[in-house]
């Protein structure tokens, strides 16, 4: 369990940024549906640092390469100097096997549960190999339901990589998360948590359940078009997420579109 020491800022919030679905190639002008992916996810990182720095902590919510494990030596050479730490999770495309040994140093952290203060994040695997759909297995949530209930008295964000409810899209619904009704079950157990986050659909979604809100993130390289049943690519620009986290439990939260300059 990473617990990372804050400085005291007196009730300011946690501030966190989200980077998701890089899609990274091994090669640094390889492209992803004709998107040079390594070029777009720079510029995503190059306007967070000037927009939103000091950040207490980055997440990379899956699918951080294309089905290489070469590419996290890219990873690791445009995040090796990051201040703030960077926690992992696997998305459907990438090699969970290879991904801790080859992101094994500082800033990189495959923590499960991280405690900051106030809050405690959870994140789950919910990468399956060989399948894009993702499933959480009975173990995990079993892991989850205990941390919550250990954690009673700490807001809590759930994170992970495929999403837990409807988007709206048959086809990115078909392979989401196959078991999200027993994860959101799980959740429903526990009054502390306040927010879940994921990635993989390669848009941007907002919502409240319960009381708890619900956000999806756009990818730092291409998007598909919202509501539809068929695949397209959209033609939003990259994007990635800004958290702030308060001590009361508040989140707020919002998307970045970061067009070509």
């Amino acid at each position: 369990m990473a617990e990372p020491c804050l400085p005291d800022r007196r009730g300011t919030p946690l501030r966190l940024l989200q980077f998701t679905d890089m899609h990274l190639c091994a090669d640094a002008t390889g492209r992803v549906r004709g998107v040079a992916t390594r070029a777009t996810f720079e510029r995503c990182l190059a306007h967070a640092r000037a927009s939103h720095q000091p950040a207490d902590a980055l997440l990379l919510t899956g699918d951080l390469v294309q089905d290489d494990a070469r590419a996290y030596r890219v990873v690791s050479e445009l995040l090796a100097l990051e201040p703030a730490a960077v926690h992992c999770l696997p998305g459907n495309h990438d090699l969970p096997q290879d991904m801790p040994a080859l992101l094994d140093r500082r800033p990189f952290d495959h923590s499960p549960v991280l405690r900051y203060g106030d809050w405690t994040l959870v994140q789950l695997d919910s990468s399956v190999r060989g399948r894009h759909q993702g499933q959480i297995d009975p173990e995990c949530l079993g892991f989850l339901d205990d941390t919550l209930r250990r954690f009673a008295d700490t807001h809590a964000l759930v994170i992970l990589h495929h999403q837990p409810v409807p988007v709206g899209s048959a086809w990115l619904d078909a392979i989401g998360l196959a078991n999200g009704p027993s994860l959101l079950g799980v959740i429903a157990r526990h009054d502390n948590v306040r927010g879940l986050l994921w990635g993989h659909v390669h848009q941007a979604f907002d919502g409240m359940r319960d009381g708890i809100a619900l956000m999806g993130t756009p990818s730092t390289c291409f998007q598909f078009v919202p509501r539809r049943d068929d695949m397209a690519v959209d033609d939003c620009p990259p994007g990635y997420r800004w958290l702030h986290l308060y001590p009361d439990g508040r989140i707020d939260s919002q998307v970045v579109w970061v067009a070509e300059a």
